[in-house]
């Protein structure tokens, strides 16, 4: 069995999402104004977080910056609403452009080291004693962390470098 993309692209692109973003001429900015605002959240709180594990803002407890995820993950959630919206808009463009492509594979692995974060790292951060810092382990999925979300931040603001001429 095999995938028409081209097929599937044209779909996405007659969405009733697709055309309304389209037509509707303040649609897209407020997609542009919210996507900001989750990354706002997104990367504010991971910075937080991520720097406080690695050993540094040592003032706040570690229990303290923990709550900040949720925050994270809400801002997660209006960029990933948001880039949906983005994606309707113009499925070709965003399809055939690199850095697009790249952005959703650090997206997704970013995904695989929060879920490794929430399921191995948090218990553990947890259960240290006030003061204690973190292990080898967790210092590194905060910096893979970092580094990730970087990597997503760079390739969001380079995918209008890469968009190909319409045919």
């Amino acid at each position: 069995m095999t995938i028409n993309v081209k097929a599937m692209l044209a779909a996405i692109h007659d969405t009733g999402l697709g055309e309304m973003i389209r037509s509707v001429w303040w649609a897209f900015a407020t997609l542009e104004t919210l996507h900001f605002l989750g990354l706002c959240m997104l990367i504010g709180a991971m910075i937080v977080v991520d720097l406080r594990l690695i050993g540094h803002f040592k003032q706040a407890s570690i229990k303290m910056v923990l709550p900040l995820t949720y925050i994270a993950i809400a801002g997660f959630v209006i960029n990933t609403l948001s880039g949906i919206g983005f994606f309707a808009s113009n499925p070709t463009v965003y399809y055939t452009n690199p850095a697009f492509r790249l952005k959703v594979l650090l997206i997704l692995l970013a995904g695989l080291n929060v879920a490794w974060f929430e399921l191995k790292e948090r218990k553990k951060l947890l259960a240290l004693p006030e003061g204690a810092d973190p292990d080898g382990e967790t210092k590194i999925v905060a910096m893979l962390s970092l580094m990730l979300w970087l990597g997503v931040l760079i390739l969001g603001r380079l995918l209008p470098t890469f968009v190909q001429p319409e045919e």
